[in-house]
Order: structure tokens, then sequence, then C-alpha cells
């Protein structure tokens, strides 16, 4: 019993700094964000003390829920392009690439080493109508006169894609890499082609990496700020637009902290929905 009070006693003295970084920076603001949504405000924009419901009743509103919408569609086709263009970048790093897996891996992590601020202000350049593409798509004589890119909804994909195309790359080639490789040669062995291999072995299999990236995707992208105000010009408002919004401009701070707290039960949402999806497909083996 000694020894396994010591061990209690020592795994808690190890967790204990984490737990109150945790408390203080996570916990305790996301209570006073969760408080501040149920208070009232006065004619000023100043938070006072009280309790209604009336923050999250005017969510409902035809404006607020066009932002949802948008929101929700942005993350969705963020998603699933970055599924289409990550997987079979993360099929060929883990089944082709060989001894050059780590550097396609590493080349993969390079932006990650640079302000995301900067990555994006970079693109603002080569979208521009002087940029590098516009410029070279005129030397090649595809364009006449420059295109304005920035400011467009295409635009603010191509941002939202390469900011979270990393993010897909790494839990589907986590996904593929321990895939025995037998399982497919048999596959071949048995007659079935590459195409009916992929979809019967490899792609099943794969599924838990797809699910996870689809899930890191998806939940941030609901709440992006930076990316749409760059490259969409903000002209379509989505959610973290709009916490910015009324936080900083309009000075409604219990509706920007309801807005919060219903992305996060969006979140939590899809995060129930990943476990059970990955619990099916984990019975499914």
């Amino acid at each position: 019993m000694r020894r396994a009070l010591r061990e209690r006693i020592e795994t808690g003295a190890m967790l204990a700094p984490s737990v109150v970084l945790l408390t203080l920076f996570v916990l305790v603001p996301l209570c006073v964000v969760a408080a501040f949504s149920f208070a009232l405000r006065d004619p000023y924009g100043a938070v006072l003390p009280g309790f209604t419901l009336d923050n999250y009743r005017d969510l409902f509103q035809s404006v607020y829920l066009l932002v949802f919408a948008n929101s929700f569609k942005l993350a969705a086709t963020t998603t699933l392009l970055c599924l289409l263009v990550g997987y079979p970048v993360a099929y060929f790093i883990a089944f082709k690439a060989g001894r050059a897996a780590p550097a396609l891996l590493l080349l993969l992590l390079i932006p990650f080493w640079i302000n995301f601020l900067i990555r994006i202000s970079a693109w603002v350049v080569l979208l521009g109508r002087g940029g590098l593409i516009n410029q070279g798509a005129m030397a090649l004589g595809l364009l006449d006169t420059p295109v304005g890119m920035l400011g467009t909804y295409g635009a603010t994909l191509v941002g939202m894609v390469y900011a979270f195309l990393p993010i897909t790359v790494f839990p589907i080639y986590a996904a593929l890499t321990p895939i025995d490789r037998r399982l497919v040669e048999a596959g071949a062995d048995l007659g079935a082609g590459p195409a009916e291999t992929f979809l019967r072995i490899t792609l099943p299999l794969s599924l838990p990496g797809v699910l996870a990236a689809a899930l890191f995707v998806f939940v941030p992208s609901m709440g992006v700020f930076a990316i749409p105000v760059l490259l969409g010009g903000g002209k379509e408002i989505i959610l973290g637009n709009l916490i910015v919004q009324l936080f900083l401009e309009f000075r409604n701070i219990p509706l920007g902290a309801a807005v919060s707290i219903l992305l996060l039960a969006f979140s939590g949402v899809g995060i129930l929905l990943y476990m059970r999806a990955l619990g099916r497909v984990e019975a499914m083996k």
C-alpha cells in the first residue's frame, strides 16, 4: 500500500504543473467566456452582471444563420479539397517515396517554422494583379491582362487548403504506414486490380487517418479568421470574423461570447461524431 501511495503521489506531482496550467489558461478563460455569454450589456457596450438567454436567441436571426451556413460551407469545402489533395500525397510518401519519405515529410513541416500570417501574406503577393501567378500566365500567353484573384471565394479556398494540407497529410500517412504490404500483394495475387485493391484493402484500413484528418481540418476551419480577411477581403462573414467584429467593433461582448461558446459546441459535436465513426471503423476490422 505504501508503494501504491508513493506512486500516486509521484504521478500527481508530475501531472500537477500541467493541470495548473490547463486550469489557469484554458478552463478559467473558458468559464469567463461562458459567463459573459449569459451576461447583460448596456447601451455603451459595457458588460453588466445578470443572466439572460437573449444572446443565444439572437443567434437564430437570419443574418447570423447565414454566417453559420457560410462557415459550414467553407469548412466542408476546405475539408473535402484537403482530403482529395492530401490522400494521394500521403499515399505516395507511404508507398512510393521509399528513402525519400523523411525528406518529403520534412518539406511538409517547413511551413510550420514560419509565422502563419507571413505565409498567408505571401499568397497576397502571389495572387495580386502584379503577382507571380498573373505575371507567369501573361508570359506564357494564357492571359492578356492581369486577373483580380484577391477578394474572391477561390482565393480564400486556396489559402485554406494551403494552410491545412499538412495537417491532412500527416494523420493519413500515419494510418497508411502500418498497413501490411502483403495484404496488397495478396489482393493482386487473387486477381484484384489496383483500383479494387485500393478500395477493398488500403482505403478501409486507412479510414481512421482519414477521419482524423477531416476532424483536424473541419473544426479549425469553422473559426479561422485571417485567411478570409487577407485573401477573401472579408466579403463573406464567417464565425471567426463575426466573433472579432462583435468583440472589437460592435462592443457586444455577450453576443460574441455566445458565438464563441456555440463554436466550441460545434467542435465538441465534431469530436463526438469522429469518436463514433472511429468506433464503427474499428469494429469493421
